[in-house]
């Protein structure tokens, strides 16, 4: 029987916190509602909502790529900081996702969503 490294320390450990494990494949999509999700693939399955809430006048770079692009190519975006609406954090990210997830390095999505779900 094969079992993942993720598997492995979660049946050893299985109070690991999920930012000590290894990064597992993550999905960055936009769904038909233009919510944007960064989803990584478990166990334990960690996922992030971000809600869009307009374009900047300004040209910015994007928190996913890193890329500096015109206001017309981002857009803001919003979820709660660990499920709680008391805590609110905004990010700049990408119209296309899928050119964004592209060019989108896995470290720096997973810690945007770490960042969102554990804080």
């Amino acid at each position: 029987m094969d079992y993942e490294e993720r598997e492995l320390i979660l049946e050893l450990f299985p109070g690991t916190s999920p930012d000590l494990l290894p990064l597992g494949e993550i999905l960055y999509y936009r769904d038909g509602e233009g919510r944007v999700h960064i989803l990584e693939k478990g166990p334990p399955e960690l996922h992030l909502t971000l809600e869009p809430l307009g374009v900047p006048s300004s040209p910015q770079v994007c928190e996913a790529c890193r890329r500096h692009l015109s206001g017309s190519a981002l857009a803001f975006f919003r979820h709660p900081v660990g499920g709680r609406w008391e805590h609110v954090r905004y990010l700049i990210l990408c119209q296309d996702t899928p050119s964004c997830a592209e060019h989108a390095r896995p470290e720096r999505l997973r810690e945007i969503l770490l960042r969102g779900i554990l804080t």
